[in-house]
């Protein structure tokens, strides 16, 4: 078609200057100059449309050039909104780099202007601040970048004009962060607390009492764990990602900053620093409290309600204090309830044992997926039976089997078809059900979309796209089996990609190896980190924050 139409284009202009030179050449001489006039006029005419079409063409395509560059930029330079740690001057001038580096990539290195903004700047252009948030509305991590070009023009430099300038600008966004921090407040949060620097013993034991190191915020590795978390805090921007804290033992708590708002997910930083502050250690019973009623060690007692009145969560009733189920459950409760929908969900999730406690039924909470019928959550059993005991000189724990190869399938799903693969159909007995299996199907709830890989599976879907670190302290990895760093380590594949990865992997499959598959005991892999003490948790809390800044600029 557009052959036909050159042709055509052709013969027309053919047929125009052949009329005009017959016109000439049959004319008188008058009406031949004034063809001639007439003639030299129409081919400087067209001459002038070609030349005019031909900058302009240049014109469109300089400037939509620049606009893609301007496009990359303004994300690359959105996405430097992120560490509030840094002085405005130096955020600013990472700015500027980034979204200049992102023009050069692009070919435009020849701008004579760059101008970025973002939104707490003073004199921005109005078309920015009307969609800059306004006071008490939640901020975003806006960036302008405008910027000016010489476009070569190639007829008009006949005239003298070499160059036009051409300016447009574009916005990025990058996302923000809503993010819940973990921390376990388990007695044996103080094992490291009052260490003789003599023979490097601390005073901790079994029936250690916490109120003094509470009162003067020395309870260790505790106090590193919350010197950790606040760091963390900082590297996050201040008023635009929100930060929730979460603590948990025999059963999670949420600490909220404000309670002037139904909204833990809390901006201001300062509070939510506080708050970390104001964590403290749970208490929990003494053995001599508790061998009024029987020896725990060796299940003569319920280990959920040891007086055995039937009434829970009574002071010094519980002794195992690592509910880590109801930890993850509560965390992605949180974000499932109150996420932006364009912000990325985090969870860091921090642990030093191996889960000996899960949730009760409690009909006043609505997310509460405990059956009325587990009245011991997921440590059932009986005086005598595995998971009320916890035996010295075995690696036993209360209310696991102590097995963390072995993953039972039950009342979180309606028959065996929708078990995890792997897994074994038990329906709702406990045991075997047991605490580990609750800590996995809750950490299924909150985080895992794709249950058999990206497709099919019966299995029920019922997770978000939340992304899950685990920090695996102390004697979360103890041995032989390092039951807790195993958990950890399964909630750091699910909220890696939010697919279960197949461990051992399967070679046949199209999917990426879980990171931790083949990983020696007590080593970091994928987004679980193992802390030997509580010294290595500000760096791990780091490496953690640059690996979230990693995930929204991807």
């Amino acid at each position: 078609m557009m052959i036909k139409k050159n042709a055509t284009s052709r013969k027309l202009i053919k047929a125009f200057f052949s009329g005009k030179i017959e016109q000439i050449r049959s004319g008188s001489p008058r009406e031949r100059g004034q063809a001639l006039v007439i003639t030299a006029v129409a081919f400087m005419a067209m001459l002038a449309f070609a030349g005019l079409v031909t900058d302009a063409g240049t014109l469109y395509l300089n400037f939509a050039r620049l606009k893609r560059g301007l496009d990359a930029a303004a994300i690359a330079a959105a996405n430097q909104i992120r560490d509030s740690s840094l002085p405005a001057a130096q955020r600013k001038a990472l700015i500027r780099e980034s979204a200049r580096e992102m023009l050069m990539l692009n070919d435009i290195d020849d701008i004579y202007s760059l101008e970025t903004y973002i939104c707490d700047d003073a004199g921005i252009p109005a078309d920015f601040a009307s969609i800059c948030p306004g006071p008490g509305e939640i901020k975003r991590k806006l960036a302008w970048i405008q910027a000016s070009q010489n476009s070569p023009v190639y007829f008009l430099h006949l005239f003298g004009v070499e160059t036009i300038p051409i300016t447009t600008h574009s916005i990025g966004e990058a996302a923000s962060l809503d993010v819940v921090i973990v921390i376990d407040t388990s007695e044996s949060m103080a094992s490291e607390t009052d260490i003789d620097p003599a023979d490097g013993v601390s005073d901790y034991t079994p029936d250690y009492d916490p109120t003094n190191c509470n009162a003067s915020n020395t309870c260790q590795p505790l106090r590193d764990a919350k010197d950790a978390a606040k760091a963390m805090v900082d590297k996050f921007f201040d008023g635009y990602d929100r930060i929730a804290v979460v603590t948990y033992d025999v059963k999670a708590a949420i600490h909220d900053p404000d309670l002037a708002t139904s909204d833990v997910l809390e901006a201001d930083h300062t509070a939510v620093k506080s708050t970390i502050d104001a964590i403290q250690l749970f208490d929990g019973p003494a053995p001599a409290d508790v061998l009024v009623f029987g020896d725990p060690r060796y299940g003569e007692v319920n280990p959920m309600d040891a007086d055995g009145d039937g009434v829970y969560f009574e002071d010094k009733d519980i002794f195992g204090s690592t509910c880590t189920g109801c930890g993850i459950r509560v965390a992605g409760d949180i974000l499932k309830a109150q996420g932006r929908v364009d912000s990325v969900w985090i969870i860091v999730f921090l642990s030093d044992g191996t889960t000996n406690v899960s949730d009760l039924p409690d009909a006043s909470d609505p997310h509460n997926p405990v059956p009325a019928g587990y009245v011991n959550g997921f440590c059932g059993g009986s005086i005598g039976g595995r998971l009320w005991t916890n035996e010295p000189g075995t690696p036993y724990s209360w209310c696991t089997d102590s097995d963390p190869a072995t993953r039972h399938c039950g009342p979180f799903h309606a028959d065996a078809s929708e078990c995890p693969a792997g897994s074994i159909w038990v329906g709702n007995s406990t045991p075997p059900n047991d605490t580990e299996d609750y800590a996995r199907d809750m950490t299924d709830r909150v985080a895992l979309v794709y249950p058999l890989y990206p497709g099919d599976s019966p299995e029920p879907k019922s997770g978000d796209e939340i992304a899950i670190y685990a920090i695996g302290l102390g004697q979360a990895a103890r041995p032989p089996d390092y039951d807790g760093e195993q958990l950890l380590r399964y909630m750091a594949n699910i909220g890696d990609d939010n697919f279960r990865n197949p461990v051992p992997d399967d070679p046949t499959d199209a999917y990426p190896p879980d990171p931790c598959d083949g990983a020696a005991p007590q080593t970091s892999c994928g987004q679980y980190y193992y802390a030997p003490s509580g010294a290595y948790l500000t760096q791990i809390f780091e490496k953690v924050a640059g690996s979230i800044f990693t995930r929204i600029t991807q």
